[in-house]
């Protein structure tokens, strides 16, 4: 049974045949339902790509939604759209294409860009279809000036062929499928998809972020490539990103849900080796972990009102390495508190978990380190 739907809204834009369905194939590589709407009476029809998954009581759904061409609407039209579009979708970003010899209005482009600006919406400007055409460098210039003219104060920085300015908007270009020309015997690979995927996600606060990787999260030549960089984004080493990784099936999960625990009657305080799509992380709050402590222990202290949800707790981190789990009950306050003392088989994989904790804050769940120095558990740097 589904609890709950949660939504990633999407917007595309751009001309026809400027590669708008390809990049979205090549970024969310997943099988992608279209469909044609309206958003209410007064919109005009938009074409809707859409794909769903369920992970355990949750099923995720990324619908990305693709403007109809705009060329011929004045400022006023093209600005009410995008608001109405907006206000209703409340997208997470705005992905703009145009490929080299494309038509594109760049008046039009600076509309849709300030009103994205306007509702703090992220836009990424691309060049698809990069070989298709030898003004590419072109296409980025032209989007590069529109966006300096909305934000004059920004200064661009480009890393990896990407144009970041600041956390508004970035330019790149992509090469979104092979491309081979054999008049002239060139064959050029797909590329620049990872780095503009990185770059959105790095530009979006945390919970856009956390909903970004989620549409992605099929894209395994994403997660597998860029994997320094996003230990680098996450905080935590290569290796533990990669041992974290192979550790569990469907880490993406883990790292990208929030808070499904499981419903049943398991014992709390033995591992299993059941199956679960469900996800560990419904945030917690992050201790510093001090440098003089070596330990291959964590203390997990559960503040929940509905104990329930804890009980899927150690099959999960079980699936993250856990080697044993140990529950006791805390009943000073509140009959409702768990402490979960958790053993890794080394120091690393218990640094591991506890740099990837650090993805999200609560105050409802806190991890310490056991001062194993002593002979009991050790509250220091508990809160």
């Amino acid at each position: 049974m589904v609890d709950n739907i949660k939504q990633t809204n999407i917007l595309l834009c751009g001309s026809s045949r400027v590669g708008k369905s390809t990049l979205i194939d090549a970024i969310c590589q997943q099988k992608l339902t279209k469909t044609n709407r309206s958003l209410n009476s007064v919109t005009k029809s938009i074409e809707q790509y859409s794909y769903k998954c369920t992970n355990g009581r949750t099923t995720h759904e990324t619908i990305i939604w693709d403007t109809p061409g705009i060329e011929s609407w004045n400022e006023n039209e093209v600005r009410s759209y995008m608001i109405s579009l907006i206000e209703q979708t409340q997208p997470l970003c705005m992905i703009y294409c145009a490929s080299p010899g494309s038509f594109a209005r760049l008046e039009h482009v600076s509309w849709l860009v300030s009103e994205c600006y306007e509702k703090n919406i992220f836009c990424a400007l691309v060049c698809t279809n990069m070989w298709a055409g030898r003004n590419r460098q072109g296409v980025v210039d032209e989007f590069c000036r529109i966006l300096n003219s909305i934000h004059p104060n920004i200064h661009p920085v480009e890393e990896d062929n990407v144009i970041y300015f600041d956390n508004v908007a970035l330019v790149t270009m992509v090469n979104s499928h092979e491309y081979i020309d054999k008049d002239f015997d060139v064959i050029k690979p797909v590329s620049g998809i990872e780095q503009l995927i990185f770059g959105i996600g790095k530009s979006l606060n945390r919970d856009l972020m956390f909903a970004w990787f989620r549409t992605v999260s099929q894209n395994t030549n994403f997660w597998t490539n860029m994997s320094s960089k996003l230990s680098h984004l996450f905080q935590m080493p290569t290796g533990t990103l990669t041992s974290l990784y192979g550790h569990a099936s469907n880490f993406l999960d883990f790292l990208l849900d929030e808070s499904n625990f499981l419903h049943d009657d398991d014992d709390m305080t033995s591992l299993t080796t059941k199956d679960t799509e469900e996800c560990l992380f419904h945030d917690a709050e992050i201790i510093d972990l001090p440098e003089q402590k070596i330990s291959k222990k964590l203390i997990f202290t559960f503040q929940l009102d509905d104990i329930a949800r804890t009980i899927e707790f150690p099959q999960i981190l079980q699936k993250l390495g856990a080697k044993s789990c140990k529950t006791e009950r805390l009943d000073k306050e509140s009959e409702h508190c768990l402490k979960f003392i958790v053993e890794f088989e080394d120091i690393e994989h218990a640094e591991a978990m506890y740099h990837f904790w650090q993805l999200t804050t609560t105050n409802q769940i806190n991890c310490t380190i056991v001062d194993e120095l002593s002979d009991e558990f050790s509250n220091i740097n508990s809160v």
